[in-house]
């Protein structure tokens, strides 16, 4: 809603209550959402582009719960490949960089060929562009919101471009446009119809977790085959699945609030004592720390993987001592540190918020049948 002007998302997102932060949030872009609506006559979006480095998992969940699936700029994403990934309930999908005004002003037509069949080793292709930097040297914001919010009647102004190099631009936009249109390895659509294509009923049952443990043991990583799962996926259907139920249907999923507990020594849990922990599993919003079973205490990544050969046929089983976090290290996006970046105020502590984007690690889907990893 106010783009760079302080706080932003991720400044008035960074606190520890999460339902505080979502109200904020709701407030805030729900006011940008009616002025969409009474400009444009529009009835629902389908792709939230927030200012750089405001990916706040806040956001995520907001946007999602306003039926906006697609969310834009997002560091969380494969910026190699340009796959779509599911992150907090929405889709993610970067931008290619750089900006268009960052190639157009000096590109020829043979730098805009390579540039297409660079773009065309790609799943998807965005490209971004500030408006004002056709005309103007330099972000607005760059300029008047850099840790702080500048009085309007202080503001500055960027230098304005010569008329060539304005001409120069749009004659550039115009070809590349033009280079797509003609182009048969693209297809022109916009995020609406995009977002069809990435919506998909899934389902896990008992008959899958023989292929989902083998995979879990290879690497504790989201799957991609049979079908595309994460990790809270698996979790959510192993309490159904203990509970009797027939199979699970993937809807939203959440992560964590606070880092989990795990097990530093060998458990012995039991089928009728894990079928009853299930019961008291709370399956509609973040995921618990700790789950007790019996008077033995696990982790969530615990108890699944108890839980996983328990639906298997085990009426015993000893979980070992394993990790609890998928590698972010791994993950573009997801070991992010916010404090000191960008426009951010100094007095922005990030004592939350990039922890929590670690934490909901555990709702990163990857595209079915694709490679389970990055690079």
């Amino acid at each position: 809603n106010r783009h760079s002007h302080h706080p932003t998302i991720n400044e008035y997102t960074d606190v520890s209550d999460y339902r505080y932060a979502l109200d904020a949030f709701n407030t805030d872009e729900e006011k940008c959402l009616e002025t969409l609506r009474n400009v444009f006559g529009i009835d629902s979006v389908s792709a939230a582009c927030p200012p750089g480095l405001n990916c706040s998992y806040v956001a995520h969940y907001g946007y999602a719960d306003m039926g906006i699936p697609i969310y834009t700029g997002d560091e969380v994403s494969d910026k190699i490949h340009g796959r779509p990934l599911g992150f907090c309930n929405v889709y993610s999908l970067h931008y290619y960089t750089p900006s268009l005004e960052n190639m157009l002003f000096t590109a020829d037509e043979d730098y805009l060929h390579k540039l297409l069949d660079l773009l065309a080793t790609r799943e998807t292709a965005v490209l971004y562009h500030h408006p004002a930097r056709a005309y103007y040297c330099d972000y607005w914001d760059g300029i008047n919101f850099k840790r702080k919010n500048t009085p309007e009647d202080q503001w500055k102004f960027s230098p304005r471009r010569t008329e060539d190099e304005i001409n120069r631009f749009f004659d550039n936009l115009a070809l590349l446009i033009k280079l797509f249109q003609e182009d048969p390895r693209f297809e022109i659509t916009t995020y609406k119809e995009y977002s069809k294509k990435l919506i998909s009923r899934r389902k896990i049952t008992a008959s899958h977790l023989p292929h989902i443990k083998a995979q879990l043991a290879e690497a504790f990583f989201p799957i991609t085959t049979p079908d595309s799962f994460r990790i809270s996926d698996i979790f959510l259907a192993c309490c159904d699945l203990l509970l009797g139920k027939s199979d699970h249907e993937c809807e939203k999923v959440y992560g964590f609030l606070e880092e989990p507990y795990a097990i530093t020594e060998p458990i012995t849990v039991t089928a009728d004592d894990m079928r009853e922990s299930a019961e008291y599993i709370n399956r509609d919003g973040f995921l618990p720390d700790f789950i007790y079973v019996n008077d033995k205490k696990l982790g969530p990544a615990d108890w699944m993987r108890a839980a996983i050969d328990i639906i298997m046929g085990a009426q015993e089983v000893t979980v070992l001592p394993s990790q609890w976090q998928i590698a972010v290290d791994k993950v573009p996006g997801l070991d992010f540190k916010y404090k000191g970046t960008w426009v951010f105020c100094e007095n922005f502590e990030d004592k939350y918020l990039s922890k929590r984007q670690r934490l909901q690690s555990w709702t990163l889907r990857l595209p079915k049948n694709t490679n389970r990893y990055f690079g």
